[in-house]
């Protein structure tokens, strides 16, 4: 799991992160901006990730 005083910063926004979830390598207003960014990045194990804001939360859904 991400630390969340990682990502406050980044709250509305993409971010490539590094596979272990430690580190942020970029960031972008959009997902096709974010991934303009990062397509020459030779470490290619990166997750990709909206950061929702911090006093929200998401919840999927449910149908019985």
């Amino acid at each position: 799991m991400t630390d969340p005083k990682l990502l406050i910063e980044y709250q509305k926004k993409w971010v490539a992160l590094t596979s272990d979830r430690s580190k942020v390598i970029d960031v972008g207003e959009s997902f096709k901006d974010l991934a303009s960014k990062i397509k020459n990045l030779k470490d290619k194990d990166i997750i990709l990730t909206y950061v929702l804001p911090m006093d929200s939360y998401y919840s999927p859904l449910c149908r019985h």
